[in-house]
């Protein structure tokens, strides 16, 4: 029996190692191997550049709401290694302060110009885990660029004016409005952009964008109706971001003559993947792929006969691009139908199990018993001991006299 373990992390609970970790007491020694994972959102910098034996740079920057922080990026060679949750994230903000009318992307480009400015000629930007739905505006902002009204003046403020704020929602009262020297766009007021003070090092510097969903940069299925509610957004406010994104997209393409809206990944990371790929010229792969090639995954399958993988909640996103989903096609790439290891997808919570049981997972497992509080489920010892306890469950349902089963303490 030979197992590999590919799990994602799971967001505010356990990394993608922790997570690896706890399935591979389900093991005996020598059985599994871990391999640490991300699709672009949390953990890609970290995984990344420990896989690749790189070194960190941590920079003054500011968080999603202008406050400020110290974030930090990988460095390889002359690569930088960026994730947008590093400055952006959700991770920054608490409950009541999720407000995608607010949050700004302008610590990512931070990043990335302090990147540009350290003599970096290759950034990996990993898209995932923001708190924003600005389209990037934050990011390019940072970045030197400058966004336009119908009457050609700048609509960059150092506040939100009051007058865009729902005045009958109380969740907004409580968050400050200040930036700062933190420049903020209205969306719905953008109709043109100036790229004359746009930094002249991107010229000589080749990004890429790791994507963690592959969604359009707006519509039915794009960055605000698919995200935006989680990050704060009611629905009035989900309708408003799309229709602002969808005229920022005609502003993108016509800047960069190219169809923003079906660029790969457009809409993750609440639009940053458009700007990146269209303003910025950026190329964009899905962030899973990318990172089980480095982990070399394609030459331990051989001899595999069980690959585990998951996230904290799985449903039918998981099927749009996520780690769960991304380790399946791998799999299937790269092996031959006859010696083809299961796949087993164990998560947190789980939806829509038989959608996810047709795309062919083998087995779908949710760790947290039936009417286990959140809070209990979310604590870090009590999730790794539920990922145990469903993998071992699994084997051992599952034996066919492989050695396997056997708690590690």
């Amino acid at each position: 029996m030979k197992a590999i373990i590919a799990i994602d992390s799971f967001k505010g609970c356990l990394t993608s190692t922790e997570a690896g970790e706890a399935a591979l007491k389900a093991f005996a020694d020598g059985e599994a191997e871990v391999i640490p994972v991300s699709d672009g959102g949390e953990g890609f910098s970290t995984i990344l550049t420990e896989s690749l034996g790189g070194s960190y740079r941590t920079v003054s920057c500011h968080d999603p709401l202008g406050r400020s922080i110290k974030a930090r990026y990988g460095i390889i060679g002359r690569t930088a290694i960026i994730e947008t949750a590093a400055a952006s994230g959700l991770g920054f903000l608490r409950k009541d302060e999720l407000n995608p009318l607010l949050a700004t992307s302008y610590g990512t480009g931070e990043l990335i110009s302090d990147a540009l400015e350290y003599g970096c000629e290759e950034i990996w930007l990993g898209l995932g885990g923001s708190a924003t739905c600005d389209g990037g505006t934050g990011m390019l902002q940072a970045l030197g660029y400058r966004f336009l009204p119908e009457d050609g003046g700048s609509v960059v403020y150092g506040n939100i004016p009051r007058r865009i704020l729902k005045e009958d929602s109380s969740v907004y009262e409580s968050i400050s409005s200040d930036f700062g020297n933190i420049p903020r766009v209205i969306l719905k007021n953008i109709y043109g952009m100036d790229s004359s003070s746009r930094s002249k090092l991107l010229d000589s510097c080749r990004i890429t964008g790791f994507y963690d969903v592959s969604v359009p940069f707006y519509g039915p299925g794009g960055a605000a109706r698919m995200f935006a509610p989680q990050k704060g957004a009611d629905p009035e406010t989900v309708e408003s971001l799309d229709g602002w994104l969808t005229m920022l997209c005609g502003v993108f393409s016509k800047y960069s003559g190219k169809d923003v809206l079906n660029i790969l990944g457009a809409g993750a990371a609440g639009g940053i993947g458009g700007a990146l790929g269209g303003v910025l010229g950026a190329s964009m792969v899905q962030g899973i792929q990318r990172v089980l090639d480095i982990s070399g995954l394609d030459n331990k399958l051989e001899s595999c006969d069980l690959v585990i993988t998951g996230e904290g909640r799985a449903d039918a996103q998981t099927l749009r691009g996520k780690v769960p989903v991304g380790v399946l096609e791998y799999v299937r790439a790269h092996s031959v139908p006859e010696n083809r290891p299961k796949v087993i997808l164990v998560a947190g919570q789980v939806s829509d199990r038989q959608l996810l049981l047709d795309a062919g997972f083998d087995a779908v497992l949710q760790i947290t018993p039936e009417g286990m509080p959140l809070s209990q489920a979310l604590n870090p010892d009590t999730a790794s001991a539920n990922i145990t306890k469903a993998i071992l469950s699994y084997l051992q349902s599952n034996s066919t006299g492989a050695n396997y089963g056997h708690l590690h303490p």
